[in-house]
């Protein structure tokens, strides 16, 4: 919530019900000027205008600030916006878990490629071995 949004929620419940910012200020005992400064924002709402601008509408001070009935979990565009925002973070979700399970099946076929190497090392170790004493009895000789 932040000030704008505030005072946007203000000016379209009024239009909404019909009421000139005239007959609003009149309602609110001050100046047309000084209830269409609250509406572009030129005039910090003070708590006392919030309470008189949400009775005068027939609505909360929350309603007139959130701008939907807290009770009612919030607006059509707020809940619009949840359900994108889930849809999105599953198709993110989804494709990590198909990342994590490429990658998971690549270091398996990186495993076995290291035993192979180990394998091969041992096995290249012996014949060194065997090729040094073979020399090592030739020399004897």
């Amino acid at each position: 919530m932040n000030n704008n949004s505030v005072k946007e929620n203000i000016s379209k419940l009024r239009r909404r019900l019909g009421l000139s910012q005239e007959a609003m200020a009149e309602k609110m005992c001050i100046s047309r000027t000084a209830y269409r400064n609250i509406e572009t924002g030129k005039t910090r709402l003070m708590s006392e205008n919030i309470d008189k601008i949400a009775s005068i509408l027939g609505i909360s001070a929350e309603e007139l600030m959130l701008g939907y009935r807290p009770e009612e979990g919030g607006s059509r565009e707020f809940n619009d916006m949840k359900a994108q925002y889930g849809t999105k973070i599953k198709e993110i979700e989804n494709g990590y878990e198909e990342e994590i399970r490429r990658l998971k099946a690549h270091i398996s076929v990186l495993n076995d490629l290291v035993s192979t190497l180990k394998e091969t090392v041992r096995t290249k170790e012996e014949v060194i071995t065997m090729l040094r004493k073979t020399i090592s009895e030739n020399a004897m000789k």
